[in-house]
């Protein structure tokens, strides 16, 4: 059986109350060929054919709802002229935030409580008022992130396994396989300690310029928001 050419480089807008926006190129021209292209969308990476959300789209764009509760989905699109279809496009992840609820007040309409706990700051400080410093939401993930780096195995006397070996490392000699199990190593620590508010999407070590430097991209759970978080360490001269 032959196949078409497969869409290309998608591409996604969220919109408010549960919508997506999706476009993507095609190599041909696609109208002239009367090429249509089926939308697939699934909450599993592995299921990415669970369901067509946008059947039949005689364009390079199409706005999809149904998304209201959020989370992260897996799109891809399928070029199609009976009875030929294409190989699938690369998968595309889309996280999706929920709709804030409200509620009605004496007042005007306002969002829902929406507050994130809060902790101490990291760095340890006091604040201008002689008050120990204290974050919440994005700055104190990214603490706990760095606390969790920074900290070596055994610091902790009651949690003697908290913590990495990131420190150490720089004494170690720099190759692939050190890269590779300092990668599986912080990502393991992630996914042990912090794994109720992010989701880990990569880990990345390098060393460049005399410097050890962890690239960690994450999702929040709070919000589906995706961050970036770089460390760098210096390599003993």
């Amino acid at each position: 059986m032959s196949f078409l050419s497969s869409p290309d480089q998608l591409e996604a807008r969220e919109l408010p109350g549960g919508f997506v926006t999706l476009r993507w190129t095609y190599p041909e021209d696609f109208a002239a060929q009367q090429i249509v292209f089926d939308i697939f969308a699934s909450a599993d990476p592995a299921s990415a054919f669970r369901s067509c959300v946008a059947p039949d789209v005689a364009g390079l764009e199409a706005t999809i709802g149904g998304f209201e509760r959020g989370g992260t989905f897996y799109f891809i699109a399928v070029a199609k002229r009976a009875p030929l279809l294409s190989l699938p496009s690369s998968a595309l992840a889309v996280a999706i935030a929920p709709p804030v609820a409200t509620r009605e007040v004496s007042g005007p309409v306002v969002a829902a409580d929406t507050a994130e706990p809060a902790g101490l700051a990291f760095p340890f400080a006091i604040g201008p008022l002689g008050s120990v410093s204290a974050e919440g939401g994005s700055p104190r993930l990214r603490g706990q992130i760095l606390q969790l780096l920074l900290t070596s195995p055994g610091e902790r006397v009651n949690v003697p396994e908290f913590g990495t070996r990131l420190r150490d490392l720089v004494f170690d000699p720099n190759n692939d396989v050190l890269a590779a199990s300092t990668e599986f190593m912080i990502k393991r620590a992630l996914q042990t300690y912090l794994s109720d508010e992010m989701r880990v999407e990569q880990v990345a070590v390098s060393a460049d310029d005399g410097v050890l430097q962890v690239h960690i991209v994450y999702l929040r759970t709070s919000d589906l928001q995706f961050e970036r978080v770089r460390v760098g360490i210096p390599l003993p001269s």
